[in-house]
């Protein structure tokens, strides 16, 4: 494994520009993510020739949605159609103060009734409040579907920048930062280590936009930014897994990493290769999902609505089945796709999104703000497929977009009709 990962790492880095700065971050992240499983003692055992061909497999749709990322050379931010960028700003605007707020009372909510990290995720604590605070149930789950929606605040928060505009700039962090503290309100270590990595990610997509004085000063808070954020992912870390005495007993003892905390972190960044790898060697046609966990959130809105019948914990049964009851941990980017589309459809969606991604980076030193929007949901998929498959992170920001240019359509119309 070590071999082949080494080799697809060089390949990636001689293929591609060395010198694109979201290209480096992402092939880093998977360096740091292959290589921390060495250290806790992360073994996988190869049977045959499939387990070759699954290693090979994974390999080409990590590859997809890598290597487009290495077209990226964006010099300059500008806006298409002005009339519809207001119009947009005006509605998500609203719809991010609202979640701010919400977000806001979610995080003092949470805060206050369940300190304990630990029983917030591992009991599902949560839970308890749907019966004591009315309506927050609903509060929960629309805070929970639209906490991507503070992403599309960072593209606007750029173009302001490269603009001059501070106090426009301003308005546009305090917005995204809705998403951020989405994340901390569920205690969640993956919406904070993601709204991290996308927001720096993009940074380096579009800093040559930024005139220098901005750039180095936007660097400098970045940089401050990221300390403190992971010094609090760090410390959100220590108050879970210092809770849970047995934990410590999980550890292997070849692990070269005897510390719980320290265990617990490595152990996070490292699941995606080892059990994925194990997860697909499972697999079979009984373990097929036919999509249940890539459209579960789509199910359950619909069914919240009275669209369909469905039942939750019915679609938790089949993936806790699927993955023998181990669904619970981070699968990578790959296996999750098998286990839901199958190998054939598994591959076309990761070609689907290589194309997409080229088509929106390639040869485009100009970008309209427009696509920026797109572009930076879609960094998503490789950011987060060290964990997990991220395609359900798409839906409602995308569906957002459809639904406000639709609107911007209707007004537009509307505007020409006379009466």
């Amino acid at each position: 494994m070590i071999i082949f990962f080494l080799i697809f790492f060089l390949l990636l880095y001689s293929l591609g520009n060395n010198k694109n700065g979201v290209y480096i971050i992402i092939i880093s992240l998977y360096c740091v993510s292959f290589f921390s499983q060495f250290l806790v003692a992360r073994d996988v055992v190869y049977r045959d020739l499939f387990s070759i061909f699954n290693l090979f497999f994974s390999f080409i749709n990590i590859f997809l949605i890598v290597y487009p990322w290495s077209y990226a050379n964006v010099q300059f931010l500008h806006v298409k159609n002005n009339s519809f960028f207001i119009f947009l700003k005006r509605i998500l605007y609203t719809v991010l103060l609202i979640n701010l707020l919400l977000n806001i009372g979610i995080l003092v909510v949470v805060f206050t009734f369940i300190p304990n990290i630990a029983e917030f995720k591992a009991e599902q604590a949560f839970l308890k409040l749907y019966d004591q605070i009315p309506y927050f149930a609903n509060i929960f789950r629309y805070a929970y579907v639209s906490q991507n929606l503070g992403y599309f605040a960072i593209p606007i928060f750029f173009y302001e920048l490269s603009n001059g505009n501070w106090k426009r700039a301003k308005i546009a962090i305090i917005f995204a930062s809705s998403s951020l503290i989405s994340g901390i309100a569920f205690y969640s270590r993956a919406q904070i280590f993601t709204f991290v990595m996308v927001f720096i990610s993009y940074f380096f997509l579009v800093k040559n936009c930024l005139p220098s004085i901005i750039r180095i000063s936007t660097l400098k808070y970045l940089k401050l930014f990221s300390i403190v954020i992971i010094s609090f992912f760090i410390l959100i870390t220590f108050l879970r897994f210092s809770e849970m005495s047995y934990y410590g007993e999980r550890i292997p003892s070849t692990s070269i990493i005897q510390n719980p905390i320290l265990y617990s972190l490595v152990d996070y960044a490292s699941q995606g290769f080892s059990n994925g790898f194990i997860q697909l060697e499972r697999y079979d046609e009984s373990k097929f999902l036919h999509g249940e966990q890539l459209f579960r959130d789509i199910y359950q809105i619909l069914n919240f609505f009275g669209f369909i019948s469905w039942d939750a914990n019915d679609s938790q049964d089949k993936i806790d089945i699927a993955y023998d009851y181990d669904g619970g941990a981070f699968n990578g980017y790959t296996t999750p796709l098998v286990f839901n589309l199958g190998y054939f459809f598994a591959f076309v969606v990761s070609l689907i999104y290589f194309l997409l991604v080229r088509k929106f980076v390639k040869g485009k030193t100009i970008i309209n703000l427009e696509s920026s929007l797109k572009i930076i949901v879609f960094l998503f998929i490789p950011i987060v497929s060290i964990f997990y498959v991220g395609y359900p992170m798409l839906y409602f920001p995308l569906l957002f977009l459809l639904f406000v240019r639709i609107l911007f359509f209707i007004f537009i119309f509307l505007k020409h009709i006379k009466f």
